[in-house]
C-alpha cells in the first residue's frame, strides 16, 4: 500500500487523453488507476514552448503547481500567466485552457480527484475546441480579492518550524489548497523540515503523496526504509504506516496531497499512542 519513484524527464510522454487536442503536452504518472490508489491521480506534466491545449472541462477538480517556466492559464475566459511557486485551482466542470509562449517548456504538478478514469473507461473529460486567447497573459495581482482559487508559494516566507506533540516537531506546513481555498476532494500543501525533527509512525483514513522540492529526508512505509531526495515521489495507501526521520542540518521540503480531505477527528493515528494500550494498560 506504498509506492516510491523517482521523477526522470525522460519519462514524460504524450498523455493518452489529450491526443488530438493538444501540442507539445507530456506527462509522467507518479500515482494513478493503474497503481493501488483510489482517489487521486499525481504526476508531472510539462508543455513545450510554443504548446496549447484546447479547451477543456473534467468531471473531477485539478490542481497545478508550477515548477518551472511559463504557463499561460486561460480558467472560465480569464487568462493569466504563471510561473515558478504559482499554484491554480480548476474545479470541477470548469472550461480551460492551458498554452506556453514562453522560449523554454513549462512544467508543473498535478492533482486530481476524483481518481480520473482510464482511457477508455467512462469518459470524464471533454474538449470543446480552440480557447479563446482575446487578452494578454499577465501574472495574478494576488491583492486583488476578486481573483481567487489561485496563489503564489514563496520558500523564504515558509513558515518558521514548531513542535505539535511528541510524535510530530521540527516541522511547518504552508497550506495551499483546501476546502477554504476552494477544494473539495483534496488538500495541497507544502511540508519544511528545516533541520532535523520527527514525523512518527502513523496511518491515516486517506491517502498521502508527496514529491521531494528540495533536500532529503529517511522514511520508513509499511516497514520498508527508503531515502527520498530532490525528485523523488512517494505515495501511501489508507491504512499505509509511515513515518519520517529528518536528520539535523539537512532541511528538506516537500509538496503533499491528501485525498480525500482528511475528517474533522481522527485523522491521523499515532502508533506510539496506540501502543499504550498494550504496554501500560495491559488489554
Amino acid at each position: 500500500m506504498h509506492k516510491v519513484g523517482r521523477f526522470d524527464p525522460a519519462d514524460l510522454a504524450p498523455h493518452p487523453i489529450y491526443v488530438g487536442h493538444a501540442e507539445g503536452l507530456s506527462w509522467a504518472p507518479f500515482v494513478e488507476h493503474s497503481d493501488e490508489t483510489v482517489h487521486a491521480a499525481y504526476g508531472a506534466m510539462e508543455l513545450a514552448s510554443d504548446g496549447e491545449t484546447a479547451l477543456i472541462s473534467h468531471a473531477f477538480e485539478k490542481a497545478l503547481f508550477v515548477t518551472g517556466g511559463e504557463l499561460e492559464v486561460n480558467r472560465d475566459g480569464h487568462i493569466y500567466r504563471l510561473s515558478e511557486g504559482d499554484f491554480i485551482l480548476v474545479p470541477t466542470g470548469i472550461e480551460h485552457a492551458l498554452r506556453n509562449r514562453a522560449p523554454g517548456a513549462a512544467r508543473w504538478v498535478e492533482a486530481s480527484a476524483p481518481q480520473p478514469k482510464a482511457p477508455g473507461g467512462w469518459q470524464d473529460t471533454w474538449f470543446a475546441g480552440p480557447a479563446q486567447w482575446t487578452q494578454q497573459a499577465a501574472p495574478p495581482d494576488l491583492r486583488d480579492p476578486r481573483i481567487r482559487m489561485m496563489g503564489h508559494y514563496d520558500p523564504l516566507q515558509h513558515p518558521p518550524a514548531s513542535r505539535v506533540a511528541s510524535d510530530l516537531h521540527g516541522f511547518s506546513l504552508r497550506m495551499l489548497m483546501d476546502a477554504n481555498f476552494g477544494a473539495n476532494h483534496f488538500n495541497m500543501f507544502v511540508v519544511g523540515f528545516p533541520d532535523g525533527g520527527l514525523c512518527n509512525h502513523h496511518d491515516h483514513p486517506f491517502e498521502e503523496a508527496y514529491f521531494i522540492l528540495d533536500g532529503a529526508v529517511d522514511i520508513t512505509f509499511d516497514g520498508e526504509d527508503y531515502t527520498l531526495e530532490t525528485g523523488d515521489y512517494a505515495w501511501t495507501g489508507v491504512g499505509a504506516q509511515h513515518a519520517f526521520f529528518p536528520k539535523e542540518g539537512k532541511p528538506v521540503r516537500w509538496l503533499e496531497i491528501q485525498a480525500p480531505q482528511p475528517p474533522a477527528e481522527g485523522g491521523a493515528r499515532w502508533m506510539s499512542q496506540w501502543d499504550y494500550m498494550n504496554t501500560v494498560l495491559k488489554f
